[in-house]
């Protein structure tokens, strides 16, 4: 845990499509990859939760105050492994939302490890408008992780200027 730190904002730029960060749908529900670096829908909060296996990160949105989760879910055509997506925190301990993050080589990158051992990774790079979020088991026959799923820790400075907030979710709440 020594890139994330306990209530401190972060976003999440993958380091394989460079410009794009983990970005929270305006759902509500949804994340994908996003080049709006400027927005408030990509920024993290971090919380450090202390599970009976040892310290969790738990990435919580600043635009809808859900927390990023894994599911079970199979991703839609065109996208790798399973449905990422934001959740409440509605249990003393929610496996979904429990992230590890793993050093990814040199550097700022790292992998985020789920409770459920799959990690998470963007989609789209070679179809650029495939923007969703999953995440997927590693290669096992080959030990290997996807680019896809390597991340650069960017902490927000509390002194850049707040992001706009965005417009109320105008629909029936999930």
């Amino acid at each position: 845990m020594d890139r994330f730190y306990d209530e401190q904002y972060v976003r999440l730029r993958n380091r394989e499509l460079d410009k794009y960060y983990l970005h929270a749908d305006a759902d509500g529900v949804g994340v994908s990859i996003s080049q709006r670096r400027n927005s408030l829908n990509v920024a993290w909060r971090v919380h450090i939760y202390q599970g009976s296996c040892g310290p969790y990160l738990l990435l919580h949105s600043a635009a809808y105050g859900r927390y990023l989760a894994a599911t079970a879910t199979p991703a839609p055509a065109l996208y790798h492994g399973f449905r990422a997506e934001l959740r409440d925190y509605d249990h003393p301990e929610v496996p979904e939302i429990m992230w590890l993050d793993v050093r990814a080589g040199l550097g700022r990158g790292v992998l985020l490890l789920n409770a459920g051992d799959r990690y998470l990774r963007a989609n789209g790079k070679y179809l650029r408008w495939n923007t969703g979020v999953t995440v997927e088991s590693r290669d096992i026959e080959n030990e290997k992780v996807s680019s896809m799923m390597r991340w650069i820790v960017e902490p927000i400075d509390l002194t850049e200027r707040a992001p706009r907030i965005p417009d109320p979710i105008r629909g029936p709440p999930p």
